[in-house]
């Protein structure tokens, strides 16, 4: 593994799978989120964010950090292992709410409340929006991917725990 992608759901545990892998590996970590956002809020287009991520991409190891539908397609082809958090609504739900006001370097500024109430709603019909496409991509990318599909925050740590090792 010297190129890993990172995806799922918002509070799914991403980045805190992505920082443990880190360690593990000794890769070092790209945040989509600090790549995509301002400090306030505002974003930068789907071409800019294609722009700043390309020369992450041709570096030889790294782990990507997000979802970020747009530029899977794009990152796929870089990639040799995916890492799909198909972690439940619920989980997802209790993650978002577990990182209010808690300061943290892959996103540049502290999620509020409202911040919160805006990414469970947005959780709501997360895999219905994109999930079959993801999936077709994965496929499309089979013959160079090792594709890694998590189910819990347990299999995540034990997963983590037996590379660990």
């Amino acid at each position: 593994m010297k190129r890993i992608l990172v995806i799922g759901c918002p509070g799914a545990g991403k980045t805190y799978f992505s920082k443990r892998l880190s360690a593990i590996l000794d890769l070092p970590v790209i945040h989509m989120d600090n790549l995509y956002w301002h400090k306030d809020k505002t974003c930068v287009s789907t071409e800019e964010l294609k722009e700043k991520l390309l020369p992450y991409l041709q570096k030889d190891e790294w782990i990507i950090d997000g979802n970020y539908h747009k530029t899977l397609e794009m990152r796929l082809p870089y990639a040799t292992d995916v890492f799909v958090l198909d972690i439940s609504r619920k989980e997802c739900i209790e993650g978002i709410l577990e990182r209010i006001n808690q300061p943290r370097d892959d996103i540049p500024w502290v999620e509020s409340e409202e911040d919160a109430t805006e990414l469970i709603a947005w959780t709501a019909g997360y895999g219905f929006r994109t999930k079959d496409e993801e999936m077709a991509l994965l496929e499309k990318n089979k013959n160079h991917l090792t594709v890694h599909i998590i189910k819990s925050r347990q299999e995540m740590n034990n997963y983590l725990s037996k590379l660990d090792k």
